[in-house]
């Protein structure tokens, strides 16, 4: 069949497509910590607002135990140590005497400490205890001086060709202030006297 010249076959639209069946879509499962975001958030809020957040309480002590100790601070554990550090170091302080003595006496004081091999000190220390039960007897005799008469006067002993000589000593405090203790209560006499008193009963 000829084409009629003017006419146009007419275009028919192309078929719709059909639509696709989707399968469904689980909900998404929410995110465990979103609440805890919400309830900083909250708390937050709280805050900001005037209204602090609840705090976590500590637990109790359980029954029978006891509750422990406040600590100290630094400065009160400072404090406590220095008066205990000073009170212990102003009796062990290191003291120098000296204590004058005869020369003989002196001479035997030190060949006994050389033979001990031990000091002075420890020397002078020893003979106050051997002899601590006749202190007062031995300071007595050693103040003791006879007189001599010479039909006119009463004459105390001659002194000459006697030689006193210092002995130095490092002491510590409070056995230096037990010594000045007993001589005052076994005299009374002063320190020298009593240590050439108590030196002489021991070294003899």
């Amino acid at each position: 069949m000829a084409p009629i010249q003017g006419l146009k076959k007419p275009t028919l639209p192309p078929p719709t497509p059909r639509p696709r069946t989707l399968a469904s879509v689980p909900s998404p499962t929410p995110d465990p910590a979103e609440p805890l975001a919400e309830e900083s958030a909250t708390a937050e809020e709280g805050t900001a607002a005037g209204t602090p957040a609840q705090r976590s309480e500590p637990p109790e002590n359980i029954e029978g135990q006891k509750a422990p100790r406040p600590r100290r601070s630094r400065a009160e554990k400072t404090s406590t140590a220095a008066r205990t550090s000073g009170a212990s170091a102003s009796a062990d302080t290191m003291k120098p005497v000296s204590v004058s003595v005869p020369f003989t006496l002196a001479e035997a004081w030190r060949d006994r400490a050389k033979k001990d091999r031990a000091s002075q000190v420890d020397v002078l220390l020893d003979a106050i205890v051997a002899h601590q039960g006749e202190l007062d007897e031995l300071v007595a005799a050693s103040t003791e001086k006879p007189t001599m008469s010479d039909g006119l006067f009463d004459r105390g002993p001659g002194t000459k060709g006697e030689r006193y000589v210092g002995v130095s000593l490092r002491i510590k405090a409070r056995n230096l202030d037990v010594i000045d203790r007993l001589a005052e209560k076994h005299g009374p006499v002063k320190r020298s006297p009593f240590v050439a008193a108590v030196l002489t009963a021991y070294l003899a």
